[in-house]
């Protein structure tokens, strides 16, 4: 069964555009247009994410998301907010907001903090194990020491957190969208050549020929895919 996302969001052409989306990436959506019947949508069973608008017909989200954890809701929450400052952030972080996200946004990236928050809430992040082996290469998590191309080199903490990523993720294909939720976060943002630039770093130190990679592949309109071990 399809995991129910609700969304809250009075301006029509934002929550269509949203819920579009959603559904077309396997979703159930049901959505609300006044800040009294999203707080009602929200606090009924069934309910497992919610994405928020700041402002409302009747309220604000920042007051709906309160009450609602007050009334025991705890499903992962997105907030979309088009105050970039600082103070509305915190504000809406501390009001029990898991995320938020400030429009104009791409659908890419809206989906990939859905699906982050689905991960963490169903406690799908695992810990990578201690280490990996890279072909003839190797790295340890524990001390972010890796043998690589260069010798042996310490990798940097975005280095280290990508080459988690990948080591859970094995033979599936990542976008770019969740690499950035991933590793960079939702406080930074950065563009998909940030995430091409540390994966030619990663091919750098571990690929035999960093201009013929076979660990680190690039999947052609999807992302990247990991593989320890390149079949014979």
């Amino acid at each position: 069964m399809a995991d129910k996302v609700l969304v809250i969001e009075d301006e029509a052409l934002v929550r269509d555009l949203v819920v579009l989306n959603l559904k077309h990436a396997g979703y159930e959506v049901t959505s609300a247009d006044t800040f009294q019947k999203g707080l009602k949508a929200l606090t009924q069973s069934g309910i497992a994410l919610a994405i928020v608008d700041v402002m409302l017909p009747g309220g604000e989200g920042f007051a709906l998301v309160r009450q609602a954890r007050d009334e025991g809701v705890k499903c992962p929450i997105l907030m979309l907010t088009a105050r970039s400052d600082v103070s509305s952030k915190v504000r809406g972080l501390d009001c029990g907001a898991d995320a938020y996200l400030t429009p104009p946004f791409d659908v890419a990236e809206l989906l990939a903090r859905v699906r982050s928050l689905f991960r963490r809430s169903s406690g799908q992040v695992a810990a990578a194990s201690k280490s990996v082996d890279i072909g003839t290469f190797w790295v340890r998590f524990d001390t972010a020491l890796a043998m690589t191309n260069e010798g042996e080199v310490t990798l940097s903490d975005k280095e280290l957190k990508l080459m988690e990523l990948f080591t859970r993720n094995e033979d599936k294909v990542l976008s770019r969208a969740d690499m950035l939720e991933e590793v960079w976060g939702m406080d930074a943002f950065p563009t998909d050549r940030t995430v091409d630039n540390f994966v030619m770093r990663l091919r750098r130190l571990f690929e035999p020929d960093h201009e013929n990679p076979v660990h680190f592949v690039t999947v052609r309109g999807r992302g990247y895919l990991f593989r320890r071990v390149v079949a014979s």
